[in-house]
């Protein structure tokens, strides 16, 4: 006799049961995060006002028209630690993430353009290695006391750097600045004290005063454009700085401030040619 044995195929029935349910993926890409306000065209994050360490809203399909974190939108959090942000933000607003002193990391998107005034002013803790390729402006202030941040490059699409853009950002060591670049502003990398070397294009024609201010590690400075006007002392109080090469075939080197006691002899060192 042959035995006929009936089965129920769990995965089928399983499936059956969840026809219509929406999966997790789902969930997420429709939902917005507790303590998150947005514009009535929600195009702009006007303010994060959670208790989460972790904020990805890269995955959040309402949030696909995002361009701007606005003006101080995470102020002042002292727990949020990791933020994720939806590719297509273009600007990081005034003070976005000030003294939010717990931040360890903003991963923002290449289609980012400008960091406004004191975007990150006193995120002490910020691990921040590279900046977003599309970026244009570093408005003023934006990362003053950013002390863990190793930036190196500033992409060559930036267009300006604003007054004490880098100050008090102690882990700097090497930066290259964007080919372009007409300007460093007063006080742009001011204490700035490991900063070892600074590449500085071509097409730079003028340096604030103190724009290099306690740098206390540059050793020296390459000056490669044919006119370039220093204002008042850009170097005060950079110890270590014993040379100041510019072209030999440059026309219009200037030098208008008073040295203080501690600072070397510019005027004289100006007429130091590259090594080759």
């Amino acid at each position: 006799m042959s035995i006929i044995k009936k089965i129920i195929r769990p995965a089928i029935f399983v499936g059956c049961l969840s026809v219509g349910l929406p999966t997790e993926a789902a969930k997420t890409a429709n939902c917005i995060p507790e303590g998150i306000e947005l514009s009535a065209n929600k195009d702009t994050l006007l303010k994060f006002s959670g208790n989460l360490k972790v904020l990805d809203l890269s995955n959040c399909d309402i949030l696909r028209d995002l361009r701007v974190i606005g003006r101080n939108a995470f102020a002042h959090n002292h727990q949020i630690k990791k933020v994720i942000l939806p590719a297509g933000v273009r600007v990081i607003g005034h003070g976005a993430f000030s003294y939010c002193s717990e931040l360890v990391s903003v991963l923002m998107p290449d289609s980012v353009e400008i960091i406004d005034t004191s975007a990150f002013w006193e995120c002490s803790s910020l691990r921040l290695s590279h900046l977003p390729s599309k970026l244009k402006r570093i408005e003023e202030n934006a990362f003053v006391g950013c002390g863990k941040i190793t930036v190196s490059v500033i992409p060559d699409g930036v267009e300006s750097i604003d007054l004490r853009a880098f100050g008090y950002c102690g882990s700097l060591k090497s930066i290259k600045l964007p080919a372009g670049l007409k300007e460093i502003p007063r006080c742009a990398f001011f204490n700035c004290v490991n900063l070892r070397n600074i590449e500085i294009p071509e097409s730079v024609s003028f340096i604030g005063t103190n724009a290099f201010y306690k740098c206390r590690n540059l050793k020296e400075i390459r000056i490669p454009g044919q006119n370039c006007v220093l204002e008042g002392n850009p170097f005060e109080y950079c110890d270590q700085l014993k040379k100041i090469y510019i072209q030999p075939t440059a026309t219009n080197i200037e030098y208008d401030g008073i040295l203080g006691p501690e600072s070397i002899d510019i005027p004289t060192l100006l007429i130091d040619a590259p090594e080759k």
